[in-house]
């Protein structure tokens, strides 16, 4: 006995020796969006804080924002001076099919090593799956390192287990756990309707639940209208005032033979609709969507469904020429050396700006247009490209050996402010 308490006592010792301390800090990062998708734009905030409130119970763990990943990219040494032993972690969020996918990743911000990833699915619209979900990978992936004595190496490789096969309604990647088990199956009772009711009922672990959608329930009769229009205007105002994807050609430059000194060059731009305006967020808003010949889609909101006054049919009838391509050539250190104004506005012809050679053309068009209606509202997307090939001279000395294009679209009173400046020298 007293042999087997030595050997104890050895073994013991020699893995205090061998192990490391747990990480005590945990850097969070935004989530990316990867679809742009509107209704769940607040998940870029939201699952991070729910990282946050996980461990705020944790008084040896420190849960901080990490609003810039560059601060964390040179590798730092870990000493007195520096206690902090730190991991950061980073994920995205998508929509596939019927399903909703989460995937995040967890670094040791000293040396970039990865430490877990994790990939969670869970039915479309299933909060509490997601909620449920996510928290228990976080527990089940980061918890194993924010120990007092951790090797490493071994925690990464015990998290490394072969994907088990997907169940319906939920899953997590890389885990065999028997509480996952559990949660197989979150939504398989709640498949069908409980005598002919609205909620659908389901069971987690030893909880049984079952929702109740009553939005649509209100006092007030026109609640549903004005839930509508208030929609509407905030995609509206969110979205239009960036409707369209930019692919910038190749820019090629030549001598001038007409102007030594010079270089004429010329740069393909070609413009598209946001395929997002069509697939996505107008679903959840009630209209009529028709195509026409020419294959361009018609969104009809009619007025049934939304309350429209005469302020609101002003200010829509103004957008379709809300906004206009305006192209900056700026040098290594960011100068600009060049301006290509795209605008239909014949007051800008003449404009000549201080320091900085500006070109105005008239080539761009809207791809799309709100026309107000007696009974509806109606958005024209012309789902075609646009392609402009953009023509110009400049003096070599203001393109040397680099430039950087930038296209953003304004609006006619941010323009005028920008061109104002430069004319009056500022």
């Amino acid at each position: 006995m007293m042999i087997m308490k030595y050997i104890y006592i050895i073994i013991l010792t020699f893995s205090l020796v061998l192990a490391d301390s747990g990480y005590n800090t945990i850097y969070l990062m935004e989530f990316e969006n990867q679809q742009n998708e509107f209704t769940n734009s607040h998940l870029t905030e939201a699952l991070p804080d729910l990282i946050k409130e996980n461990y705020k119970f944790r008084e040896d763990i420190n849960v901080e924002y990490s609003g810039d990943i560059r601060p964390y990219l040179e590798q730092k040494v870990l000493n007195d001076e520096n206690p902090i032993k730190g991991l950061i972690i980073n994920g995205r969020f998508l929509t596939m099919n019927d399903e909703f996918f989460v995937e995040f990743e967890a670094y040791d911000i000293h040396n970039w090593q990865r430490l877990a990833r994790r990939q969670i699915f869970c039915p479309v619209h299933d909060i509490i799956c997601v909620h449920d979900g996510f928290l228990m990978a976080i527990e089940q992936s980061i918890s194993p390192f924010l120990t007092d004595a951790l090797d490493i190496n071994a925690t990464i490789t015990s998290l490394e287990q072969e994907p088990k096969k997907r169940t319906p309604g939920y899953d997590l990647y890389k885990d065999n756990n028997n509480d996952l088990d559990n949660l197989g199956n979150l939504n398989e009772t709640g498949k069908s309707d409980l005598d002919g009711g609205s909620g659908q009922q389901g069971q987690y672990g030893d909880r049984y639940y079952r929702e109740f959608d009553f939005q649509e329930i209100s006092p007030d009769p026109g609640h549903i209208k004005k839930q509508n229009t208030q929609n509407l205007i905030k995609i509206l105002d969110q979205v239009l005032t960036n409707p369209y994807d930019v692919l910038i050609g190749e820019l090629s430059l030549i001598s001038d033979p007409h102007k030594p000194g010079y270089l004429t060059g010329e740069i393909p731009v070609e413009y598209s609709v946001r395929s997002a305006l069509t697939q996505e967020l107008f679903n959840s808003l009630p209209h009529e969507k028709i195509m026409d010949i020419f294959g361009n889609v018609i969104l009809q909101f009619p007025n049934s469904n939304f309350i429209f006054d005469e302020l609101l049919l002003e200010k829509l009838a103004l957008m379709k020429f809300q906004l206009m391509p305006v192209i900056f050539f700026n040098s290594r250190i960011g100068s600009v050396q060049f301006i290509i104004l795209d605008s239909w506005d014949d007051k800008y012809s003449q404009l000549e700006l201080h320091q900085i050679s500006m070109l105005v053309e008239n080539q761009f068009k809207p791809l799309f247009s709100l026309t107000p209606g007696a009974n509806h509202i109606q958005l024209d997307l012309d789902v075609s490209s646009h392609k402009v090939n953009y023509h110009f001279s400049i003096p070599y000395d203001k393109i040397v050996d680099y430039t950087k294009v930038t296209i953003k679209f304004l609006k006619e009173e941010e323009l005028d402010d920008l061109l104002k400046r430069q004319t009056q020298g500022g």
